[in-house]
């Protein structure tokens, strides 16, 4: 809610007859809040710029951002894009080092976890006005701010698999007919299928991934190339596929499928670093991922965006999907021994 909508309900409520004492004290204290928030938004256009290191490779909303938030207060952005090891592995030696580069680490949650519990190289992110707008998945704490989710469902080639036959559920996937018929990426390995591997076992137990391992199911960690290859019709199913691919595959003959338990998913999130050169271009960088123009664009690449706030002009088809039940997402400290689960059963 943008702050002239709360300071008229903090003025309505007080006509309305709540106790003087308790109105009188809520309206200072909003106030000081506006104007403390005033004057990061005139400190980070004095340093004038951000610097963002970020594991998501090619996020498209990236140069977006880059664009809006210098015409919008002034600050260029700086993005490195790394893979999350990197990412993590520069800012460690930056630290060691005292060489302090980069302001704010975009990361999956998994990985800023082990950070923060490890690393230590994050700051305490202050309050920020958006932080009330929050879905009640998607939570922060002092140090990790969530600001989008990549969901993962199945992908299905329509020609092969007729409507009647679409899993339904994820234990549908153990049903004989598609012995030999499932491509997936690898279980036993970070990324996708390493999610699906953990949710799928936190929910359904060792039991059904030893029945899903007698599927023979084929890795690949090709992610790309596997879709095309469902596509063109060389297996069937895909497990698991982002959103994201969805808008990048329309007109193919596929479909996302959704089982009833709903999609797993891995949200990311943004973390302020310690002695941050420009500490609060980044708080004010850090708020606007939470603002309606990010997470739109979130929203339009297939990315789950992370506030309550009503979204347009998303694609019909994504924005359905994006409302999907949520199956559940991993746990940085239980990851590597989950793992080594799916390397005992997946030989």
């Amino acid at each position: 809610m943008p702050s002239s909508g709360r300071a008229c309900i903090t003025r309505r409520a007080a006509l309305l007859g709540l106790a003087a004492g308790s109105a009188m004290v809520a309206a200072p204290e909003f106030a000081r809040a506006e104007d403390d928030w005033n004057k990061v938004v005139e400190a980070a256009r004095k340093e004038a710029h951000v610097v963002l290191y970020s594991a998501f490779v090619g996020l498209a909303a990236h140069q977006q951002l880059k664009k809006d938030f210098q015409a919008t207060y002034g600050i260029t952005v700086d993005i490195l894009e790394a893979r999350a090891s990197e990412v993590r592995e520069r800012i460690r030696i930056e630290h060691a080092a005292g060489r302090f580069a980069a302001d704010v680490s975009e990361n999956g949650r998994t990985t800023t976890t082990l950070q923060i519990e490890q690393d230590q190289v994050f700051s305490s992110h202050g309050p920020l006005p958006s932080l009330g707008h929050l879905k009640p998945d998607f939570r922060a704490d002092d140090i990790r701010l969530p600001v989008f989710a990549i969901v993962y469902g199945i992908l299905a080639n329509s020609r092969l698999v007729k409507a009647d036959d679409e899993p339904k559920s994820w234990l549908d996937l153990t049903d004989p007919r598609w012995k030999g018929k499932i491509l997936a990426d690898d279980f036993r390995a970070l990324g996708g299928g390493g999610v699906l591997f953990y949710t799928l076992e936190e929910h359904f137990g060792r039991d059904f991934h030893e029945k899903l391992a007698a599927q023979e199911i084929k890795f690949s960690r090709e992610i790309p190339a596997n879709e095309r290859r469902i596509a063109r019709g060389e297996l069937p199913l895909y497990l698991p596929v982002s959103l994201t691919s969805i808008p990048e595959l329309k007109g193919l003959p596929v479909k996302f499928l959704v089982p009833k338990e709903g999609l797993p998913y891995v949200g990311y999130d943004l973390a302020l670093l310690k002695n941050s050169p420009h500490p609060n271009a980044a708080r004010l960088l850090m708020e606007y991922y939470l603002g309606r123009e990010m997470q739109q664009a979130f929203a339009n690449l297939g990315l789950l965006p992370v506030t309550s706030d009503a979204l347009s002009e998303v694609d019909a088809s994504v924005a359905a999907l994006e409302k999907s039940e949520l199956l559940g997402t991993t746990d940085a400290t239980r990851m590597d021994k989950v793992l080594a689960v799916a390397k005992e059963i997946y030989k």
